[in-house]
């Protein structure tokens, strides 16, 4: 089977989850509300935020990079989807969170 749409649909979502992350924690730190504990965490938040949409975008490049040159079994889209499973579930878990802080 092929699950292309579901390895770029994956990435589209952890980058865009990761940029709203990066965001709110960014706005965190930068408008000094909290305790400096606080802050530190959400600097170190952004910062991961950031590091997924990097690796999220760096995913996409490389994954149709190798579907270009040789396909590998190993590297399938579904594997490819797969091993991508965690990163998704982290970012969009963060946000979830996030969103419930900001409803309260």
């Amino acid at each position: 089977m092929n699950f292309d749409g579901l390895v770029v649909g994956q990435d589209l979502a952890t980058a865009t989850s990761g940029l709203f992350n990066g965001g709110y924690f960014a706005h965190y730190v930068w408008s000094g509300d909290g305790r400096h504990g606080r802050r530190a965490g959400a600097a170190a938040l952004a910062l991961v935020s950031g590091a997924a949409v990097l690796e999220s975008i760096f995913s996409q490049a490389l994954f149709w990079i190798q579907q270009d040159v040789v396909a590998i079994p190993e590297f399938s889209s579904g594997v490819w989807a797969l091993l991508r499973v965690p990163l998704l579930i982290a970012t969009l878990a963060i946000s979830a969170i996030i969103l419930r802080r900001m409803a309260s």
